[in-house]
């Protein structure tokens, strides 16, 4: 996604034919309102399927598989990846808080940020956890005006993340 804005991302990814593989990296259950809408460029999207059609920024989820992170290098792995994830331009954020989740040691990180390419204010709750051979990066977002409305769901989806 080097470059690219967040819309510009969504409507590359809703471009390219959508196909599933029978056997998924992991598990990411739909919520009422976020369903699986793609997976494209390594990324597997849930888009809240209540959203205005060509809305600036919408509720969902993003989650990918990446390269193992060593247990030294976990601390400040999560806001890092944040900082360069062109979507969105986070001010300071917040310490990394531990956490548990699937069985997997992680980090996470709840923040505001700014759509890169919408300029709309968005709220962001991001986990990476940690396996011996691979890392998974789980990024919720939704419009800043949403987000009270929104975070229970977006919360239960990333909770019921499973490693495959």
């Amino acid at each position: 996604m080097q470059g690219l804005a967040r819309r510009d991302f969504l409507l590359a990814a809703a471009a390219l034919p959508f196909e599933l593989p029978t056997a998924l990296p992991f598990a990411l259950p739909e919520g009422e309102r976020l369903r699986l809408s793609n997976r494209a460029l390594g990324w597997t999207v849930l888009r809240d399927r209540e959203a205005p059609p060509g809305a600036a920024e919408t509720g969902m989820v993003l989650a990918r598989v990446q390269r193992p992170v060593a247990p030294a290098d976990r601390p400040g792995h999560l806001a890092a990846s944040l900082r360069h994830f062109r979507p969105f331009r986070f001010g300071s954020l917040p310490a990394e808080a531990v956490v548990q989740l699937a069985g997997l040691p992680g980090r996470a990180i709840e923040a505001p940020a700014m759509g890169i390419g919408s300029r709309v204010p968005v709220m962001v709750h991001a986990v990476c956890l940690f396996a011996p051979r691979r890392s998974y990066l789980i990024i919720g977002s939704a419009p800043g005006v949403e987000w009270e409305a929104l975070r229970p769901e977006l919360l239960r989806v990333i909770e019921g993340f499973r490693p495959g």
